[in-house]
C-alpha cells in the first residue's frame, strides 16, 4: 500500500475477491497493513456507509486514485425529511393571547428535550423590545407575538421556560437574542446550544485555526444541509414586523427561517463529535486488528497514548 495520501482523498480500492469500493482515505498504520475509508460504498451505485471502513493488505489487490470532481456532498437529510420540515413549517401557530393556546404551547415545548429559537425577534439586540419570539419542537412552530401580549407572555410561563436548564435551547447566534431578552425583557436566556459557536469549533478542529468570521444561518444551512442559501430569508422588514395584524408573509418567513434549526443542530452536534467518535472507534480496532505478539507487546504499553490516535481523529 501507498502511504501517500491525502486525508480525504478520493480512492478506488480492488480487492482480491474482485470487489471493488470507493471511499475517501482516512489513515493507514505504521507498518501500511491496514488503510481505513470514510464515506464508502460499492462502486458504481451502493449505499454510502457514513461509519470507518478497515482493508488488510492480504484482501487488498489494488489501490487508485480517483479525481475529486466537487466537494463531499454535505446533504445529511433525505428529499422525504425535507419535505417533513417544509410541512411543519407551513403548519405554524400564531398566539397573540394568553389563553388556553398560549398555555398548551407552552406545555407542550416543555414536553421536550430540546427546542429551537430564533433570533428574528431580536436583530435591533438591546436598543428595542422585540416585537414576536419563535420557539419551535421539531414537530411545532410557534410564533409569540410579544408586542401584542407585551410583558404578560413572559410572566405566563415564557420567562421559566427560557431560564430553565431544560428543555436546551437551539440558537444560531445568541448574543443579540440573549441581549435584547435580558435589557427589554427581564429575562436571562439559559442551557443554549448555539450552533454558529459549533461551527467555529468544527472549523477549528479542521482548519487548526480560529476563523475571522462567523458563518451566518443560511451558509450553516448551506454548509451541513445541502439547503440553498434561499433556503430562509433573514432580512425581514423592520417596519412590516412591528404593524399589526402581522402580515402572513411575515408569519411565513418566521415559520420558514426556523424550521430547519433542530436538523441543524444534530448534523453539528455529530461532526463536533466527530474526533471522539473516531478516537473510539481507534481504541476499538487497536488491539483486536493485530497479530498475538503485537497485542501482547501493546499491552505492555497500554498507559501510553497510542502511537497513531492522533492521526485517526483528525478531519
Amino acid at each position: 500500500m501507498d502511504k501517500a495520501y491525502i486525508k480525504g482523498e478520493l480512492l478506488q480500492l480492488h480487492t482480491k475477491d474482485s470487489e471493488v469500493v470507493e471511499g475517501r482515505f482516512y489513515s493507514i498504520n505504521s507498518d501500511m497493513s491496514k488503510i481505513s475509508l470514510y464515506n464508502v460504498k460499492e462502486s458504481p451505485q451502493g449505499d454510502k456507509n457514513e461509519s470507518i471502513c478497515h482493508y488488510y493488505n492480504t484482501e487488498v489487490r489494488n489501490i487508485v486514485k480517483l479525481p475529486d470532481t466537487g466537494e463531499v456532498k454535505q446533504l445529511k437529510i433525505s428529499q422525504k425529511e425535507c419535505e417533513e420540515i417544509v410541512k411543519v413549517s407551513k403548519q405554524y401557530q400564531y398566539v397573540n393571547q394568553i389563553d388556553t393556546k398560549f398555555h398548551e404551547a407552552v406545555n407542550d415545548l416543555n414536553d421536550y428535550e430540546y427546542i429551537a429559537l430564533s433570533t428574528d425577534g431580536a436583530n435591533m439586540g438591546r436598543k428595542c423590545k422585540m416585537p414576536f419570539l419563535v420557539l419551535s419542537s421539531p414537530h411545532q412552530i410557534y410564533i409569540f407575538d410579544i408586542q401584542v401580549m407585551q410583558y404578560h407572555a413572559f410572566d405566563a410561563g415564557i420567562r421559566k421556560l427560557l431560564e430553565s436548564e431544560s428543555p436546551k435551547k437551539i440558537v444560531h447566534d445568541s448574543r443579540k437574542v440573549s441581549d435584547c431578552l435580558y435589557h427589554k425583557h427581564n429575562v436571562k436566556l439559559n442551557s443554549v446550544f448555539d450552533t454558529q459557536v459549533a461551527d467555529i469549533i468544527i472549523t477549528k478542529n479542521k482548519t487548526g485555526i480560529f476563523p475571522s468570521t462567523v458563518k451566518p444561518l443560511p451558509e450553516c444551512l448551506n454548509s451541513y444541509l445541502g439547503l440553498q442559501p434561499n433556503s430562509v430569508d433573514e432580512k425581514l422588514d423592520i417596519v412590516e414586523c412591528t404593524e399589526r395584524p402581522l402580515s402572513v408573509k411575515i408569519k411565513e418567513n418566521l415559520a420558514k427561517n426556523i424550521a430547519f434549526l433542530h436538523c441543524l443542530s444534530e448534523i453539528i452536534h455529530k461532526e463536533m463529535m466527530l474526533p471522539f467518535v473516531r478516537g473510539v472507534e481507534f481504541y476499538i480496532e487497536h488491539l483486536r486488528s493485530c497479530d498475538d505478539f503485537k497485542a501482547w507487546e501493546l499491552c505492555g504499553k497500554h498507559q501510553q497514548l497510542p502511537k497513531d490516535f492522533k492521526s485517526a481523529i483528525e478531519y
